[in-house]
Order: C-alpha cells, then sequence, then structure tokens
C-alpha cells in the first residue's frame, strides 16, 4: 500500500472510530501515520521487523504460537530492542506445523493467550513502520487480534520483503512470468546476502533473518538514490 493509500484509510478509521473509548496504545497507533512525508530518506524512519510462527498456514483455522521482532533504527538493526514471546494457541498443534518450527505443546501451554501477549506487543510497535516476509500473512492474524480487542486494523505503514525483492533483487521480468519467484525466499535470500540463520523457523529468528535482508536491499537502493520513504513503500507494498 503506497503512503497515500495507507493515509487515507488512516482517516477512514480514525473518522469511524472517534467515539470509541479507546486505551492509549490503541489511541497512539491511530497516530501512527503522523510524520511520514514520502520525499524523506527512508534510514531517517523506524522499522519494526516482525514474523510469527503459526499452527498452520490456513488463516480461517489456525492460530499463532510465537511472535518475534527487532527495530531498525536509522539503518542499524537494533538486537538489544527486541520482542520475543510464546503464545498459548488454544488449539492442537499439527505434528505437520512441528516438524517446522519444532514448537511442541510443552513450550506453549504455559504461555499467555494472543490478546495478552498483544497488549504488550502494540506499544513495543508504537508508531514505527512494520516491515515483514510476505507481510500479508503476518499482518491477517495480528489484525484478528487488533479488530478483537479494539475495533480497528494497525494502522502503521506495512512493508513487504518479498514485494521488495521482486522490484529491486530479481533480474526485470516483464512479461510477468515469475520464472525468479522461487528467489524471493527467505532462504534464497539470506544465501544470496551471506546471511546465516541458525535460529530458521522460530519467530525471532526469521525476523532477524528478515531485518537483515531488509538491511542489505535499503543499502543498495540509497546507492541508486531511489532511497525516498514514498519510493520504499511503493516497492514493498503487499502482494
Amino acid at each position: 500500500m503506497s503512503l497515500l493509500k495507507a493515509k487515507l484509510r488512516n482517516a477512514i478509521t480514525r473518522a469511524r472510530v472517534r467515539q470509541k473509548d479507546l486505551p492509549r496504545a490503541a489511541l497512539a497507533n491511530l497516530l501512527a501515520l503522523e510524520g511520514l512525508k514520502p520525499e524523506s530518506p527512508a534510514t531517517d524512519h523506524n522499522y519494526v521487523v516482525l514474523d510469527l510462527e503459526t499452527t498452520g498456514l490456513n488463516r480461517q483455522v489456525d492460530t499463532v504460537l510465537s511472535v518475534g521482532a527487532v527495530r531498525v533504527v536509522k539503518g542499524r538493526i537494533k538486537v538489544g530492542d527486541n520482542f520475543n514471546e510464546f503464545i498459548n494457541p488454544g488449539q492442537a498443534i499439527p505434528a505437520e506445523s512441528i516438524k517446522i518450527h519444532g514448537i511442541t505443546p510443552d513450550q506453549v501451554n504455559s504461555s499467555r493467550s494472543a490478546d495478552e501477549v498483544f497488549a504488550d506487543f502494540l506499544p513495543y510497535l508504537g508508531g514505527d513502520i512494520l516491515v515483514a516476509h510476505h507481510a500479508g500473512f503476518d499482518l491477517h492474524f495480528l489484525n484478528q487480534t487488533m479488530n478483537r480487542l479494539y475495533g480497528f486494523s494497525l494502522q502503521n505503514l506495512v512493508l513487504d520483503t518479498a514485494s521488495l525483492c521482486r522490484q529491486v533483487v530479481l533480474p526485470s521480468d516483464p512479461y510477468g512470468i515469475n520464472r525468479h519467484e522461487g528467489s524471493c525466499s527467505l532462504d534464497s535470500l539470506a544465501a544470496r546476502f551471506g546471511i546465516e540463520s541458525p535460529e530458521r523457523h522460530t519467530a525471532f529468528g526469521d525476523a532477524l533473518a528478515t531485518a537483515l535482508i531488509f538491511q542489505r536491499i535499503l543499502a543498495q537502493l540509497e546507492q541508486k538514490g531511489q532511497c525516498s520513504l514514498g519510493e520504499l513503500a511503493r516497492m514493498a507494498a503487499l502482494s
């Protein structure tokens, strides 16, 4: 979503919920786009790079098992400024999913619920720009909770590193054949940039790998003189 469209959506949301009695973090989220100017350098802004692990890939029935995030400030990853927590999914974890992320029922049964964790995660997000790989998937689950608790979706500008990969990293594909699509996987991008991912398929490990990839692509755009926030938002719009 472009910055202009995000601001138009935000104006509609603010008008719709203005009579609601909302907690401070939710009210602050309504102002997440304040001060974002398309002509400003992308590296002048703060980003939260995030990842979720879930019970599966079905958005209709699956739920979140863990959330991981790390902040990027002026192009630098602040590893110490992170969020990393298991979530009790309130349902069984399929064996097929455990084989991928390694999260077992014993690890999450005593964890907090998604609503409780999100109450802390929302202030952590603040008004920063959100970044994720195939961000639409993560955003779906975050907005499920956001809408249930506060009646509106996250208002932060969201960037998708998979979209950014297609625009910046891959060879030109003018006929839309998508023959290079496999090169947009997190593993392929990590290999391309020489990034090690020892904690692959953990929420924090994948968030950190995505942050490192995002950092490399920002550096490429800076070298090309294409690193305004507006241009970045256009290239990294959710697919």
